[in-house]
């Protein structure tokens, strides 16, 4: 699978304006029989699932049965795998690297312009396909991934570093491994001389906080984010563009383009049908109306992400807008297939090493 760098993402455009992405990137379920005419989508929280079920009540060609994600993209994964060939979802909103897990499970049904018209206005690079180069997924938006503070944070944090300070004891909300692909300790590694492929020097970092007293709530879910910050319980922590937007609660601001060591991450985010529905022709009908132009439009209002439609006009997002020079500097481009291969042993090590520490 062809590998997406940051000069790739430089070429799509995002240094004109944009902040385009990268691609490449229970119990099992017996078999409850539903309409023809209903589909099982399985959506992100809040914002992201008030905005879809407007879309889709628009869209109103069939009764939708709502799943939401128990934390991250990942943990869908093994409820597929626990019910194939028949788990219960027909659509399934997710991200790169989820989507590079679930092609090589062989899990998702081929997508085509037949399929979804709306993709001839999406770069076809942000589009994620398999070795054959088959599209796998429509993408509905781009976004990244960064350390983010509010208004009620004691300091100004202008590194990485910085969060370690005595004046942010019980301020910080760490987000555990499985949400954002463990990213947030890859941003610790890099700040001391690892990176994604290297983590010893994040974990000893991470290490460092958990003993410091600094990290006052741990998060499973995006709703635990949202909750902790709004509520000004704490003041720190890393989020994606989505939850930033969420936050309504107090003033929070992006650490982006703040220092070097202070990184985004990009990804794209979007739909899949799993090759097991029966109701394919009706997902892919509803996908390609979540990412016309309009619904686009809408979705870079509501949910705070950059739409991959090309013609469709977004709302300024200054903090994901970066020049080439920036791009260099600020942004990463992670392997995500590298991520998701070690994710669960980095869930292990969180459990085993530094939960007994908080």
């Amino acid at each position: 699978m062809s590998k997406f760098t940051r000069r790739d993402f430089i070429k799509t455009g995002v240094a004109g304006g944009a902040a385009l992405a990268l691609t490449q990137l229970e119990a099992p379920f017996v078999g409850t029989a539903r309409a023809a005419d209903s589909l099982s989508v399985v959506e992100w929280g809040p914002p992201v699932i008030s905005h879809s079920k407007a879309i889709a009540a628009e869209w109103g060609k069939a009764s939708i049965d709502w799943t939401l994600h128990a934390g991250g993209g990942a943990t869908i994964l093994p409820k597929i795998k626990a019910a194939w060939p028949n788990p219960p979802y027909d659509l399934v909103d997710n991200w790169s690297p989820v989507f590079l897990s679930m092609i090589r499970e062989d899990w998702l049904e081929t997508v085509t312009l037949k399929d979804c018209p709306n993709l001839a206005d999406v770069p076809e690079k942000l589009i994620p396909k398999d070795a054959n180069g088959n599209w796998k997924a429509i993408p509905r938006g781009s976004s990244g991934g960064f350390f983010i503070s509010t208004e009620k944070c004691p300091i100004e944090i202008k590194s990485i570093q910085d969060l370690l300070k005595p004046e942010l004891k019980g301020q910080i909300l760490w987000p555990n491994p499985s949400l954002f692909t463990n990213m947030q300790v890859v941003f610790l590694a890099m700040a001391r001389g690892g990176d994604q492929f290297n983590l010893e020097p994040g974990w000893e970092f991470l290490k460092e906080l958990a003993k410091s007293g600094n990290i006052g709530r741990v998060s499973a879910t995006t709703a635990d984010i949202i909750t902790s910050l709004d509520t000004g319980e704490t003041t720190v922590t890393f989020a994606d563009q989505g939850l930033y937007s969420a936050i309504k609660g107090v003033k929070a601001f992006p650490l982006t383009k703040t220092n070097k060591d202070l990184k985004t991450f990009m990804y794209v985010s979007g739909w899949v049908v799993l090759k097991s529905s029966k109701n394919k022709k009706l997902a892919f009908d509803l996908a390609n109306y979540m990412i016309s132009k309009d619904a686009s439009e809408r979705y870079s209002k509501e949910v705070g992400e950059v739409p991959v439609n090309t013609r469709a006009e977004t709302k300024s997002l200054d903090h994901l807008r970066f020049s080439p020079q920036e791009v260099e500097e600020f942004v990463v481009v992670p392997d995500f297939d590298h991520l998701g291969k070690e994710l669960d042993g980095w869930n292990k090590r969180w459990e085993q090493e530094i939960v007994p520490l908080l």
